[in-house]
C-alpha cells in the first residue's frame, strides 16, 4: 500500500510530466511565431488549451489533497510548494493571454476559468508566501479579469477531531481521580499543607481531563503572582480550579 510521503512524491512526478508536455507542445509555436511570423493552427491552440488545463489542474488538485496526505506537517515543504503556487500562477496568466491573443481563431472554443479556478493556489501562496508576493499575483490575476476567489476567501479552518478512545480515557482518568479526592476529603478533613496542596492539584487534574470532552472553548486570562497566564480549553479549567483558592491561603 502506498505510503502518504509516496504519493506526495509521485503528484510530483505527474506534475513535472505534465509541465514538460505542456512546454514541449507550446515551444515549437512560440518558435514558429518569432522566428517565421507564423500563426499557430486551431488544432495547436487546441492542444495548447488542453495541455496547459491538465497541467494547471493536477497542480489545483494536489494542493487540496496535500493536506490530506500530511505535506503541511513539513515546514520547508509547504514553503517551497507555495512558490511553486505562486510560479504556476503567472505562468497561468501568461497561458490565458496567449490564448486570448487568437480568441478570434478559437471562437467559441476558448475556454473560461469559472469563478473558483484555481482557489487552492491562491489560498496556498496567501497563507504561506510574504504579502506582498501573494499581493503581486492578485493584482495580476485582478488585472487580467481572473478570478480570485482564493485571494478572498482563506476558507474553512480544518476541523480536528478527538479520537473516541482519548474522549473515554480522560473521562475516566477525570472521574477516578474526582472520586479520590472526594473520599480522601471525607477521611482527611484537616489535611496538612502539603496533603492540601496536592489534593488541589490531583482535582484540578482531573477536572481539566473532563472538561476535555466537553464541546466549547473556554479562555482564561490572569495574572498571579505579576505572571501573566493565559490558557484555553481543558488547561483554562485547571488555572480556574487552581486559582480559585490561592496557593497563598495554605501558609495562612
Amino acid at each position: 500500500m502506498m505510503t502518504n510521503e509516496q504519493a506526495v512524491i509521485q503528484a510530483e512526478a505527474e506534475i513535472d510530466k505534465l509541465k514538460q508536455a505542456y512546454i514541449d507542445h507550446l515551444n515549437p509555436i512560440v518558435l514558429k511565431i518569432h522566428e517565421q511570423g507564423e500563426e499557430p493552427s486551431l488544432q495547436d491552440l487546441l492542444a495548447c488549451q488542453q495541455l496547459g488545463a491538465k497541467y494547471f489542474n493536477f497542480i489545483e488538485t494536489f494542493v487540496g489533497n496535500s493536506g490530506l496526505l500530511g505535506a503541511h506537517a513539513n515546514g520547508k515543504w509547504v514553503t517551497g510548494f507555495a512558490e511553486t503556487c505562486h510560479s504556476v500562477l503567472k505562468a497561468y496568466v501568461v497561458h490565458v493571454n496567449f490564448l486570448r491573443s487568437y480568441s478570434g481563431k478559437l471562437s467559441g472554443s476558448l475556454a473560461q476559468p469559472d469563478d473558483a479556478a484555481y482557489a487552492n493556489m491562491q489560498r496556498m501562496t496567501k497563507e504561506y508566501l510574504p504579502q506582498p508576493q501573494w499581493q503581486q499575483i492578485e493584482s495580476l490575476f485582478r488585472d487580467n479579469s481572473l478570478p480570485i476567489s482564493g485571494f478572498e476567501y482563506a476558507g474553512v479552518n480544518d476541523l480536528n477531531q478527538t479520537p473516541k478512545w482519548q474522549l473515554i480515557t480522560g473521562l475516566v482518568i477525570g472521574v477516578l481521580f474526582a472520586l479520590l479526592i472526594l473520599i480522601s476529603a471525607i477521611f482527611i478533613p484537616n489535611p496538612t499543607a502539603t496533603q492540601f496542596f496536592i489534593f488541589r492539584g490531583v482535582f484540578s487534574v482531573s477536572l481539566a481531563a473532563i472538561a476535555a470532552i466537553i464541546p466549547g472553548l473556554l479562555n482564561v486570562e490572569s495574572r498571579f503572582q505579576k505572571v501573566s497566564i493565559r490558557a484555553t480549553g481543558a488547561i483554562a479549567v485547571f488555572i480556574i480550579v487552581w486559582l480559585l483558592n490561592p496557593p497563598a491561603l495554605v501558609g495562612s
